[in-house]
């Protein structure tokens, strides 16, 4: 049987002339019921809608922010692009009218869609100045007009991103399709829904940094990390009565200016006294003149007459050091516009730890004298030759006494007692390696000084790996006095070291108010003997008295100006301030609030932050674990994660075959 005749016999099998010609629609597929035939080719090839529509909102991008200025081109640019919007989305509408089934449920989503990215635009020209006067909104009050603004603002770029976001990802799902007698509805509204999930995904995330940044809350993990106002810089500005001006001179997009002013905004937020200004040098000649600066990165304070600078710098690796001491400097500078400069005497003459800059095992007071500085206090020598066998100058707003090695004669002792009787102020530090008696002086303010050394055999500091280690006693007992109201209100993490201390009680009579500010740890002991071994038969285990507080009101019921106070803060060991012992904060915190209550400024107490980069420190044993961990079991993890997926996509991959 030849071929000719073989297809004769299957035409005639499926009910055919041998001579007849196929039908008009032979070989393709009869349309479902109750859809029409198919448009033709050319209605259907709407891929050009996609770069149409792109290309209108660049065209409105370049109208409205390249070129705002150039009003033709603004307007030309702008109105061409939205009308190409409207245009679009119409014919998107009229395409969608012309199909039917499942491409007329896509094309009227994908139409819907683009009409709501048109009214997203019309709501960005409600934004602009012609659209808030077309709506009034440029009539309403500037909170108003700036809330709706905002609400506007964000409402329009929200809907845009939501709208072309799933407009644009249907449309590349559809491209393919286009020319198709059917389309696989499902994988357009697939596409569809991804790109409305990444939009919503993105529009969540954009709000939630712009709410985050609009919270008073900062997490600085950065190496030039800026210090933030500590509790007393703060309390310090909350005492302004009169007006306080802050101007920092920066250039504009300048990193440390930004730094600093986030610095400066926070220490504002505690004063209604205080303004701040953030200015270009260059484009303020005459303000920088007049505040007599000549270079970026300065702050300057200015109150009344009273004028001070902080010179920060402008390049964040050279002034990397000043951002994270920046609230000690700043507070410095701080107090010596609000307050006159105050005059501190120490006394020289005994030995004391203040005279000798070279002493063994850092029991020298350099930080001390710095810490007196910052708070804006001129350090003096106090001697014979300056009054004190005599008596105590006028000028002193505190008289220091720095564990002198030598006793003091009775005629110094009589002149200490003079200047508190009358309203001076005291700072003793008793030391009992000096092997003198110091109990005269401590009874100049109503106190008893033993000099016996106290020792603790369970808690103590290690600096020597021998039996005296025992004399470096740590203690976290504060009373809730304002002396040391910052220690007390952290006690828990705020231990202080005192390095070998003796102790201090009540003297009989008297009627002064003395109280005891920091004790020792109960199981502390008075080492008698000096062999730093606890003997039970001759010493006990007690809490001593290391530090007390003495006050008296004089001529109570005056003027608040003209009330005098008699006040003294005692300390039994005088290497608690030390600068062996500063390396400890809460030593200098110690320091910090005596000094304070001393000058009648208690209310300043609080903590000065800094941004100290803390020192990483690795055994031998912690080495070992990091080399392993990173050279064996972090690549073993990777690898067996590895496996396991692959395996489970294989199994999935056998399961679906």
């Amino acid at each position: 049987m030849n071929d000719n005749q073989a297809q004769a016999d299957e035409a005639e099998i499926r009910g055919e002339g041998a001579g007849s010609a196929p039908p008009p629609g032979a070989g393709r597929e009869a349309p479902p019921a109750g859809e029409p035939a198919a448009a033709a080719p050319a209605l259907r090839a709407g891929g050009w809608m996609v770069p149409a529509y792109a290309g209108a909102l660049l065209a409105i991008f370049l109208g409205e922010r390249v070129v705002p200025t150039i009003e033709w081109l603004r307007y030309a640019l702008s109105g061409l692009g939205f009308l190409t919007l409207v245009l679009v989305t119409a014919l998107r509408f009229a395409t969608a009218v012309r199909e039917a089934g499942e491409r007329r449920a896509v094309e009227r989503a994908l139409a819907i869609l683009s009409a709501l990215g048109v009214v997203a635009v019309a709501a960005y020209f409600t934004t602009t100045d012609a659209g808030q006067a077309l709506l009034g909104v440029s009539h309403a009050a500037p909170e108003t007009r700036a809330r709706i603004g905002s609400a506007t603002t964000v409402a329009w770029i929200a809907l845009l991103a939501i709208t072309t976001v799933p407009l644009f990802f249907g449309e590349a799902a559809l491209a393919p399709m286009r020319r198709a007698e059917r389309i696989e509805g499902r994988r357009v509204r697939a596409a569809t829904l991804s790109g409305v999930t990444l939009a919503f995904a993105a529009v969540y995330s954009a709000l939630f940094v712009y709410g985050a940044s609009r919270l008073d809350l900062k997490v600085d993990f950065s190496y030039y990390r800026t210090a933030r106002p500590g509790e007393s810089t703060k309390r310090v500005a909350e005492s302004l009565t009169e007006p306080l001006k802050i101007t920092a001179f920066f250039p504009q997009q300048n990193e440390v200016g930004a730094e600093v002013e986030g610095y400066l905004r926070e220490v504002k937020a505690a004063s209604p006294q205080i303004t701040v200004e953030m200015q270009d040098r260059l484009l303020v000649p005459a303000l920088a003149k007049d505040a007599k600066v000549t270079q970026d990165g300065v702050i300057v304070l200015s109150r009344d007459s009273s004028r001070e600078t902080l010179n920060v710098g402008s390049d964040i690796k050279s002034a990397g050091a000043k951002l994270k001491s920046l609230d000690a400097d700043f507070q410095k500078v701080l107090l010596k516009v609000i307050r006159p400069q105050r005059t501190a005497y120490l006394t020289v003459g005994h030995g004391e730890l203040n005279e000798s800059a070279s002493a063994p095992e850092g029991r020298t007071t350099k930080n001390l004298r710095k810490l007196l500085e910052s708070q804006n206090y001129v350090v003096k020598d106090l001697g014979l030759a300056q009054g004190l066998g005599s008596e105590i100058p006028k000028d002193a707003s505190v008289v220091i006494v720095l564990g002198p090695q030598k006793a003091f004669l009775p005629e110094e002792v009589a002149a200490l007692k003079k200047h508190a009787d009358e309203g001076g102020h005291l700072l003793l530090a008793l030391d009992p390696d000096a092997k003198v008696d110091l109990d005269p002086l401590a009874g100049a303010v109503g106190l008893t000084w033993k000099p016996e050394i106290l020792a603790n055999d369970r808690v103590y500091v290690r600096r020597r790996y021998n039996d005296s280690d025992q004399a470096m006693l740590v203690t976290t007992r504060y009373s809730s006095h304002a002396s040391v109201s910052t220690l007390s209100r952290h006690s828990q993490q705020a231990p202080t070291i005192f390095p070998g201390a003796s102790s201090l009680d009540k003297r009989d009579g008297g009627d002064l108010k003395i109280d005891f500010v920091v004790r020792s740890l109960g199981e502390t002991y008075a080492d008698a003997n000096g062999n730093f071994k606890f003997d039970a038969d001759s010493e006990k285990r007690s809490a001593y008295n290391l530090a007390a507080a003495v006050s008296k009101e004089l001529a109570p019921g005056g003027d608040a100006k003209d009330k005098k106070e008699l006040r003294a803060f005692v300390v039994a060991d005088a290497d608690v301030f030390t600068d062996a012992a500063f390396r400890n904060e809460p030593n200098i915190v110690l320091a910090l609030d005596a000094l304070r209550w001393l000058g009648g400024e208690e209310s300043f107490a609080g903590e000065i932050t800094t941004s100290e980069d803390v020192r990483i420190e690795h055994t031998k044993e912690k080495d070992q674990v990091w080399f392993w961990a990173t050279i064996l079991v972090a690549p073993a993890m990777v690898l067996g994660l590895g496996l396991f997926i692959t395996r489970r996509g294989r199994r999935a991959s056998g399961r679906r075959a």
